[in-house]
């Protein structure tokens, strides 16, 4: 045996001792008859020689693996990939607010001036409803999506108004319904001085963070009274598979060119240029929206679930 392989010998015992026997440096040092800094040397020769091989058994570890795979794949700047309980649907949400409330939080809690606009949605929500309250005057906070339905109720998943209220920050929410009844209502809105004074704070804007709906019969977008039945079944009928910000998405990721598109009063998607979209939304029946709007190319980071990230990754 050649002084390499009897250095190696004492790297695999070195190894074992702290990895698996749980022994300090100093206990290790003394059973190999070594000094402190020699067993640092053992163990970091073990490392580099692919002796030690390390599996956390934890199922956070699936989560960072979903997260890697995806940002790599679609090129994201992030993608936080939270637990989720099948028997639980509602800790979905849970964890996404807490996920959520992080990211934003890392925004907010600056000192310098910050423009940071939102969507609306359960999980944006609940990320500004796990945010602590912090002292940020200085800060402003546009809506992305109207907040008015077509009966006059407000969106119940608006956040600006919420995260204003803990920060002390400006607020600007955009009074309309997500779809305009006619092309020539949506026009007279865009043309309101209000309208393209939100529009302007919303292109200064550092970030979105905003949420994916699903089409279906329990889109929000239809429960929420913002299109009805016939435009779901257009929707439906035209293969779309999600949306954001209003804006139905096919499972390519592109926008559907439809009467109700036309309509829409969100901000088109293409004018948010290079800004920080993130999208926050979870669960198996959100899987294929946040799919297409990955596709799309339209999302930079993402906050999801493993469900849902799972169901994604087997598409690839």
């Amino acid at each position: 045996m050649d002084k390499f392989e009897v250095k190696l010998d004492q790297a695999a015992r070195a190894a074992w001792m702290s990895y698996v026997g749980g022994l300090t440096q100093d206990e290790i040092a003394s059973q190999l008859g070594v000094s402190r800094p020699g067993v640092q040397r053992l163990l970091a020769l073990a490392r580099q020689e692919g002796l030690v091989k390390v599996h956390i058994d934890h199922p956070i570890t699936t989560c960072m693996a979903l997260g890697r795979t995806l940002r790599d794949h679609f090129g994201l700047t992030f993608c936080d990939v939270v637990p989720a309980e099948k028997n639980a649907p509602d800790s979905a949400t849970y964890y996404l607010g807490v996920a959520g409330a992080e990211r934003i939080g890392k925004l907010v809690e600056r000192s310098q001036p910050l423009t940071l606009s939102l969507g609306s949605g359960r999980s944006v929500r609940a990320a500004v409803e796990a945010l602590d309250r912090m002292e940020r005057p200085q800060h402003r906070f546009v809506s992305l999506v109207g907040n008015v339905a077509r009966d006059g109720s407000a969106n119940r998943y608006d956040a600006v108004m919420l995260l204003a209220d803990k920060t002390g920050g400006e607020r600007f929410l955009l009074p309309a319904p997500v779809v305009a009844e006619s092309l020539a209502e949506k026009n007279a809105m865009l043309s309101q001085r209000l309208f393209q004074a939100i529009a302007t704070v919303t292109k200064e804007a550092e970030a979105a963070f905003i949420g994916v709906g699903r089409i279906d019969r329990r889109a929000t977008l239809f429960q929420d009274h913002f299109i009805s039945e016939r435009e779901l079944d257009e929707l439906l009928g035209l293969e779309a598979v999600g949306e954001l910000l209003g804006w139905p998405l096919n499972s390519r990721g592109e926008v559907i060119d439809c009467s109700i598109t036309r309509r829409v009063t969100s901000l088109p998607l293409a004018q948010f240029g290079k800004q920080m979209i993130v999208a926050i939304a979870g669960g198996y029946a959100k899987a294929p929206g946040i799919h297409a709007a990955l596709q799309g190319g339209w999302l930079k980071g993402l906050i999801t679930d493993e469900i849902a990230a799972q169901n994604i990754v087997e598409r690839l």
